[in-house]
């Protein structure tokens, strides 16, 4: 607004703060003659006027000015629990993601025991080539007769343990 529109506000105020005096004098009533519980009633309606921009108490506007009211108590209502809701499925998912990630976690943590350095497993690699080198020189000392059959040597022995276990009993 500028200036020139303030100043017209102003004077229009000032006139009907004139006319309503004059209206209280008719009546025999001053302002100042009032008690303060009126006054500061008269306060607290000049106010709601000014929030609620109804300057007319018809019952028409007053009715309009409810309904509108009831209408945005009810889309916040509505919104309200539409967020609820959206910060409910949310919590769930992020509970979801919390137990995923826990999980994921412990998997780390055994996979790691379970892993072996490749320091380590050079160690390992070249123990048990040199076991194998070990063994194969052995078996380079030692001879087997061509005739020799591990399948009937193998009955013989079992036959001999039966043959003991029955003895035993």
């Amino acid at each position: 607004m500028d200036h020139f529109q303030l100043q017209d506000e102003v004077q229009a105020l000032q006139k009907l703060k004139e006319h309503y005096e004059h209206q209280l004098r008719l009546v025999g009533l001053e302002l100042c003659d009032l008690p303060d519980d009126v006054c500061n009633l008269l306060e607290e309606c000049a106010e709601l006027q000014k929030v609620t921009q109804l300057h007319d108490l018809h019952l028409e506007y007053l009715k309009e000015f409810y309904y509108g009211k009831l209408k945005e108590h009810l889309e916040n209502g509505i919104t309200i629990a539409k967020m609820q809701s959206e910060i409910k499925e949310q919590e769930q998912q992020l509970q979801k993601e919390i137990a995923e990630c826990n999980l994921l976690e412990k998997f780390i943590t055994s996979v790691n025991k379970r892993l072996i350095s490749e320091s380590e497993m050079q160690r390992n690699k070249i123990m048990i080539e040199g076991k194998i080198q070990n063994l194969q020189e052995r078996q380079g000392g030692f001879n087997v007769p061509d005739d020799l059959n591990i399948d009937e040597l193998v009955k013989k022995v079992e036959r001999l343990e039966k043959l003991k276990q029955t003895k035993e009993k």
